[in-house]
């Protein structure tokens, strides 16, 4: 990738960038139950022609565009290629999965081995912050954490994709929070384990006591003045991605002393990840902080953090008087892993700061079809490495292709 075209590429959406990496892209409009407008972006071979997709005639808010499909179409016959799903961490999005280019990046390479890519983009990030009744200046809109993403969002999409595909089942791929979401859905909603094939698991996230990151290990004290700050300054959202500030971080990031910027960036990311790694390629990082962080709302941060200190995997902890009121008992409920029936394979590393060896085997000892876990053999492999790793590929996505065939 050359300097001028990664340039560019910053200030693209990730539909522009499925384009001008020379794939077709197809933007789907998806309502939610509680209202909200989920953007996701479906990758496509450039040989493949969508002239059987239609705009659905509903009567629902109108947010057509060009390659637009609402809920309610059809069209594509049951021979196609299987879709899979594939849902990005926290403070991210889409763009995640596309940033490494054609013959790197996960998207791509599933694209190119014959299976329908869907990306999702969960409610208050970059590309999905529309509400039926309320705006993004609105507190309501932000009160969601990553269990509204599990309980809402994910059914809403695989239903969506499952309609329109024609197909009965779909596969999974979750990387993170979009682990957690998936464990949300799985064990609130049953049903939906019938339809997915397979589950991959990448870093997955649902018990974090062991956790390593000294970043998180400052914040999570202080999610008390996180919940300060939501309820009375108004601050309902964390890190939103916009062009200025994709701009600036650009510019700054290009003309700051290289050694410096690229230290910063590194070190910044290396506290919340894992240190040591070699796979973060320094001349990507404008191209990367030009689409994430992509926001979130603080009660997802928060909801981690409240995890965090107890050592369990449970819902929103509002204090006992309002969780009485919510859940019928003074703490919240504690998510039952033993209903999540989805054959899931998972991928960790020991160098990956959130996701320690001791909490993995604590999720697979509670999730009841587990085909394998598997332990990513470069030694300093870490959390960000899934995303934009430089040998991604070869340390991790061939191996994701070859389990997506077992599941078959």
């Amino acid at each position: 990738m050359g300097a001028a075209a990664n340039q560019d590429e910053v200030h693209m959406t990730t539909p522009e960038l499925i384009t001008v990496h020379g794939y077709k892209s197809e933007t789907h409009h998806i309502w939610t139950e509680d209202g909200y407008c989920l953007e996701v972006h479906r990758v496509l071979p450039k040989s493949h022609q969508n002239s059987d997709c239609n705009v659905s005639g509903s009567n629902e808010q109108n947010l057509s565009n060009k390659n637009t499909i609402e809920y309610g179409s059809h069209g594509v016959k049951a021979k196609e290629p299987i879709p899979v799903l594939i849902h990005h961490g926290l403070l991210s999005s889409s763009a995640d999965w596309v940033l490494l280019g054609p013959q790197k990046a996960l998207a791509y390479l599933l694209c190119d081995n014959n299976y329908d890519v869907w990306l999702i983009n969960a409610r208050g990030n970059a590309y999905s912050r529309k509400h039926k009744k309320y705006t993004t200046k609105d507190k309501e809109f932000w009160d969601f954490s990553w269990h509204e993403i599990g309980y809402y969002d994910l059914p809403a999409t695989i239903d969506y994709i499952l309609e329109h595909t024609g197909y009965a089942e779909l596969y999974y791929v979750g990387y993170s929070q979009g682990t957690t979401a998936f464990y949300v859905m799985a064990s609130e909603k049953s049903e939906y384990n019938r339809k997915i094939k397979g589950m991959i698991s990448l870093a997955p996230i649902a018990f974090l006591a062991n956790h390593r990151s000294p970043l998180l290990k400052c914040v999570v004290h202080f999610y008390g003045l996180m919940e300060w700050g939501s309820s009375y300054c108004n601050l309902h959202q964390w890190f939103p991605r916009n062009r200025l500030q994709a701009q600036a971080l650009g510019t700054i990031i290009r003309n700051a002393p290289v050694g410096l910027t690229n230290g910063f960036c590194v070190c910044w990311f290396s506290l919340i990840a894992g240190f040591g790694s070699d796979q973060l390629d320094k001349s990507m990082l404008p191209l990367i902080l030009g689409h994430f962080p992509a926001g979130a709302s603080a009660k997802q941060i928060i909801h981690y953090s409240q995890n965090i200190l107890s050592g369990s995997f449970r819902k929103f902890d509002y204090g006992a008087t309002e969780n009485l009121k919510t859940y019928g008992s003074t703490q919240p409920p504690i998510y039952d892993l033993e209903k999540v029936k989805t054959p899931i394979v998972i991928f960790y590393s020991k160098n990956d700061f959130l996701n320690d060896p001791a909490d993995v085997k604590r999720l697979t000892d509670r999730l009841p079809n587990v085909i394998e876990t598997k332990e990513i053999e470069y030694s300093k492999f870490n959390h960000i490495d899934y995303l934009w790793g430089r040998d991604a590929r070869v340390i991790l996505y061939n191996t994701v292709l070859t389990v997506l065939q077992k599941f078959r």
